[in-house]
Order: structure tokens, then sequence, then C-alpha cells
């Protein structure tokens, strides 16, 4: 059917998504150029990464683009300038377990919930509209630091947790609950690729 790449490299960082554009441009090309030399047509030359996403769209080469986090948007692109924090769409509600520490929550979301992906430079997944960010994960639980000057939520409190990762999340789960922006449930979609892993 033709040839596929994937330019994982422009996940390195905000100067690198350019690069890993243009490496993905030149790899394909030179792709359909080989195939074309052996009498073989490339009838879809397929390129993917949402980080590449901005400056693949003008290609003459390229037929598909496969940018896999694109419709959720993640704190990793937004970091990456893929996207902004208010074009991010995906959220685990997380709700507020424990407050006996001063200056910290429990969240009861974990690694189970968000995947392992994060540092303790950058966190474990961040609370929409703030600068808070989960400082570490056990497999339930997610421990929040509140900055000063920061939200203080209650025991019980639900709060929206952005993943780092949108693809190891929606994995994680049996379905979505697709809502409009005043959390008001509008549909319930299935993760139909869970498990095909198999």
């Amino acid at each position: 059917m033709g040839v596929f790449t994937y330019p994982g490299h422009g996940s390195a960082g905000r100067d690198a998504r350019r690069r890993a554009a243009q490496d993905q441009e030149a790899a394909l090309t030179t792709a359909v150029r080989s195939l074309a030399d052996v009498g073989v047509t490339a009838e879809v030359v397929s390129a993917g990464s949402t980080p590449t996403l901005e400056f693949s769209t003008s290609s003459s080469v390229i037929t598909e683009i496969r940018p896999g986090e694109y419709v959720f948007g993640d704190l990793n692109n937004a970091r990456l300038g893929s996207c902004t924090d208010d074009q991010i769409a995906l959220f685990v509600a997380g709700t507020v377990v424990s407050d006996w520490v001063p200056d910290q929550v429990i969240l009861d979301v974990g690694t189970k919930a968000l995947s392992r992906e994060g540092s303790p430079e950058i966190g474990y997944g961040g609370i929409a509209g703030t600068k808070a960010v989960l400082a570490k994960l056990n497999e339930y639980h997610g421990f929040l630091p509140l900055p000063d000057g920061e939200f203080r939520p209650s025991v019980g409190t639900v709060v929206p947790v952005v993943p780092n990762h949108a693809c190891p999340v929606v994995l994680g789960f049996e379905e979505l609950i697709v809502t409009d922006s005043t959390g008001t449930s509008l549909q319930r979609w299935p993760v139909d690729a869970r498990g095909f892993l198999n």
C-alpha cells in the first residue's frame, strides 16, 4: 500500500518538533522515490506524531497523518508547544481523599489511572486551571502539594487531573465520559482499543 514513519524524536523538546518533521518528510520522500524506481507506487504515505503535526500539513508527499494524542492533548504536548493548556480535553476525575498533611492533599488517582509517565522535575500530572502538580504517585494515590496561594480542595472535592501522556491513560479505562465545558455529561464512549495488544 505504501510507506509509514513515526518521528518520535519530535518529542525531545520544543525546538525538535520542526526538525523531526523535516526528517520525516525527507525519509518519506526517499522511500517513495526508492519504491518508484522499482515500479511500485506508494498509494499511502503515512506520517505521524502530534508534536510534528503542525509542520506536516503542508507536505506534498504525505497523504495521511496519524497524530495519536492530537484529539485530547496532554501536559507533554503542552510543554512542547503542540497544544495549549486550554486545548487539553482529557482529564481523570480525582477525588481528594485526605488533607491530613499540611499544604498537601492526596487524590484517589495513582499509576493505575495515570501511568508512571513523569518525573520529580515535571510531576506526574497536573490539576487543570492551576499550577498544582502531582509530586508522587503510588498505585492508587497521587500526592498533590499545594503551593502558596493555590486552591485548597477539601476532602470529597473532585478535581480534573491532566495526564502527562494521554495514550496510556485512555487504554487504562473501559470508557470515556464525554462532557461539555460545564461538566454536563453528554455521552459515554467505549475504549475499543483496550486489550488489543494481547
